[in-house]
This record gives structure tokens, sequence and C-alpha cells, in this order.
């Protein structure tokens, strides 16, 4: 398992970036072409509201190595284009409501915002001090909010690139951000066991959503807003009104959650990946498990399509798997393997 504290001299640090640049240009001629012969890691998924375009991001290692943006056709599996420029790998990735925009963060902590669907650069946002490990946009599309394992939440104007508002989110890294449907509350995951929810307008808190018995990772509101989800190194999922009263929980893996997911339809299944090596779909009115999508390592992204009837899993071990949500059975990717015994994370490094 990757050692996440190891310390890095000027000298590799060069070596490195000599590399990535080297790397790049290669990768760059050598893409796959269909989503059946993608091998990278997968960290991050999401689909555009407007074209139904899949983007996934990644690279080859978890952390130094070029990162990877990759978009592709989800009606064929096809590649479509790739957007190079991504120094270390990629860990986070959302597309703006309105679709005319793509923003990425690497473990760099740098942020780059593409211009869909010509994939031209716009803007490279550099702030966060460490690994940027969530994106998301306002609902209408002007802004965007970055969460960091530096322990801050950025909110920067997508159409001049600047940082608008810094909040001092958490006492451990953020590892998930969420925008709700009317635009006024920031939810939060961090590493010291909470989520919270902040006024956008003032970035004051307005809740602490306590409970969970260990590091927080992901955090999702549904559609209409009625509904939040938070879920993490506790193995639970919990469910949140949107003043953070409890509403239940869902219960079932058997290792760390990492993603989370909403159906943008009705939005009463909810997408969970763990690091247990499997996907699980909750049917969220009944709290209870729905389906259950093995897969051959940690699932680290889930999205579904606009329409709800795929859902995009990112992972180590199959890399990027379409599933067909209503036919129950794999669309592009490897097929599903019986899941093998999941290896516990290391600990992720201290915000510098």
């Amino acid at each position: 398992m990757l050692n996440r504290s190891i310390p890095i001299h000027s000298g590799l640090l060069l070596t490195l970036a000599i590399a990535a640049i080297g790397s790049t240009i290669a990768a760059a001629a050598d893409q796959p072409q269909t989503i059946d012969k993608q091998t990278d890691w997968v960290t991050a998924v999401a689909f555009s509201p407007t074209d139904g375009t899949l983007a996934s991001v990644g690279g080859q290692s978890l952390l130094y190595r070029p990162g990877e943006v990759l978009l592709w056709n989800s009606a064929d599996g096809k590649l479509k284009t790739s957007l190079d420029g991504h120094a270390t790998t990629v860990w986070s990735v959302a597309f703006s409501p309105d679709g005319k925009t793509l923003a990425t963060g690497g473990y760099d902590g740098i942020i780059k915002l593409w211009e869909m669907p010509s994939g031209k650069p716009l803007h490279e946002l550099k702030k966060h001090k460490h690994w940027t490990r969530a994106l998301a946009f306002t609902p209408d599309s002007k802004f965007l909010v970055s969460g960091s394992e530096d322990t801050t939440v950025i909110v920067w104007e997508v159409a001049t690139g600047k940082d608008v508002k810094t909040i001092q989110a958490a006492a451990g890294p953020v590892y998930g951000v969420a925008v709700s449907p009317d635009g006024k509350t920031i939810a939060t995951a961090a590493g010291d066991k909470l989520a919270k929810l902040w006024d956008f307008e003032k970035g004051t808190e307005r809740a602490k959503l306590e409970g969970h018995q260990d590091a927080v990772w992901t955090v999702a509101y549904r559609k209409d807003g009625s509904l939040l989800a938070t879920a993490g190194a506790d193995h639970v999922v919990k469910l949140w009104s949107p003043d953070g009263k409890p509403q239940g929980e869902l219960t079932g893996h058997k290792d760390w959650i990492l993603t989370a997911a909403f159906s943008p339809t009705d939005g009463n299944l909810l997408a969970t990946g763990s690091h247990d090596h499997t996907v699980k779909l909750w049917d969220v009115a009944a709290k209870k498990e729905s389906q259950s999508i093995p897969l051959k390592g940690a699932a680290w992204g889930v999205a579904f399509s606009p329409d709800g009837k795929l859902l995009a899993i990112g992972s180590h071990g199959d890399s990027l798997t379409v599933w067909d949500v209503v036919a129950k059975k794999v669309r592009f990717g490897a097929p599903p393997a019986p899941a093998t015994p999941a290896e516990t994370p290391a600990p992720a490094p201290k915000a510098k």
C-alpha cells in the first residue's frame, strides 16, 4: 500500500516534473479508444447534464504521475478526447449545470477549468496548498466550490477564475463538498468526523452534522434538496434533512465508503462506492439495498447519467465501468467479478 507520508526532496521533485512532461506528451498519443480498453486508475467521474458526455479522471498512480482527464461518448463507449495538462493525478471532477464548463482538481492542489464542449483551457486555479479532493458548481454555474486536504473550502468565480471566499472548513482534510439545489448552502465532509453546513453568501457555519464515528468522505444532495447523504470510514451512510436533522441510516458496506450520488430523476436511488470492492444502490424511501455491484478494487467515484439509467464507476481494480441500472449489467467496461478482501487505505497525509 502507498505510504502517503513519504518525504519528497527538491531533486526528486525536479525528476518527477521532467518525467511528468515526457509522460504527458506520450500519454496524449496513447489513450484507450474505448471504455473497455481503459486500464488506468479512475478516481472520479461526472456526466455532462446537456449531452451525456462522461468525464473520467485519474492517472497511472495515486499521486505523482501525470493526471488524466478523458471525455467519453456514453452512448457507444468511445473516447471523444483527452484534456492534457495536469502534472499529478486528478482526484476530482465536476460539470457545471449549464454544461459549459468542466472543472478538474489534482493531487498538487491545482484546479483547471475547461470550456465545453471544445475542451479549451479557461483558467488554472492555484490557491489550495494540498490535494483538491472535491468540486461542486452552484446551480447557476457562476461559482465553483472546491474542498482540499489543506482543510479549506474555496469559492471561485467561474468567469474570471478569481477566488472570492475561503472557508476554514474543518480540523482535518476536506474530502467532500456539495452545493444545495437552491444555492444557499455548502455542505462539507471532512476527516474530523464531521459534516457541516455553511451559508454560501456569508461563509458562516449553519450546522454540524454529528454522529459519524470516523472520517466523513463524501456528501451529496438529492436533486430536490429535501435530503442530504453523508458517508465515510465508519462504513455507514447517514441521511439528513436540509437543516441537518438525522433522517436515518443505511448499513451494509464492510469498509470505507468513499463516494455517493443520488439519482437525478426521482432521487429515491442512492449509489455509494466503497473500499470493500462494491458499489451499492439503495432504495432511500425503504432504506434498504436495491443492487450490489461487485468490483475488483475500491470504488472511488460514482455518477448517474442525466436520465438516471446509467451509473459510471471509477475504481483502481476495474478502472472505468458504466453500469446499466435498469438492466442490472455492465454496459461498458470490464465484467463484474466477485470482490476480493479489501485492504484498508493508508491514512491521509496531514495538511501542510
